[in-house]
């Protein structure tokens, strides 16, 4: 009964996995925010992707106690990166399309068609990886059989993260806000 309650403003698109309170408030606020210029969203764009190599990287390291805390850090990092990335672009990589306008969809679809072109590339990447590390690759002795979390994580990571990364470094820089009416009369 309380769901028949909720109003279209609590509805939960399971799919995105936002609100639309949620992406109504990031795409009203009007604050200023570093991350609505391109420059710091592209910095924040590739330390997301350093980190998600980081991640990957981990399975290198022959100490298990200093892999597993690594790989803790740099998930929790990497999700940290994530949830700025999109907050960055105002939720727009993940609101569904009647949240938007038709700028908005373009911008977001052009960008989603990207990334998922991209993840292709990047799967064969990661898949050199695991080829290199596994029981006939160059790199097993090194690694002698470790686990692929670190590995498995990433690309999750990467995944989920690519739409709104291009979308961050894609997306133009938002223009000032013009003074409001009571700061042009403060200042009279």
């Amino acid at each position: 009964m309380k769901d028949a309650d909720k109003g279209p403003k609590d509805r939960f698109y399971w799919q995105e996995g936002v609100t639309r309170g949620e992406v109504t408030r990031a795409l009203s606020d009007r604050r200023s925010s570093p991350l609505r210029r391109q420059g710091p969203r592209r910095l924040l764009v590739l330390s997301a992707a350093l980190v998600i190599t980081a991640l990957a990287l981990t399975v290198l390291i022959n100490d298990t106690k200093f892999r597993t805390y690594s790989e803790v850090i740099l998930m929790v990092l990497g999700l940290i990166l994530y949830a700025f990335l999109r907050q960055s672009v105002r939720l727009i990589s993940e609101a569904p399309n009647e949240s938007l306008d038709e700028r908005q969809i373009a911008l977001r679809d052009a960008n989603y068609s990207l990334a998922y072109r991209s993840l292709v590339p990047l799967t064969y990447a990661y898949g050199a990886l695991l080829a290199v590390i596994t029981a006939d690759g160059w790199l097993h002795d090194y690694v002698n059989g470790r686990f692929w979390t670190g590995i498995a994580l990433s690309y999750i990571l990467c995944g989920a993260g690519l739409p709104a990364m291009l979308l961050a470094w894609n997306m133009p820089s938002e223009p000032e806000d013009e003074p409001s009416d009571k700061r042009v009369n403060a200042l009279s």
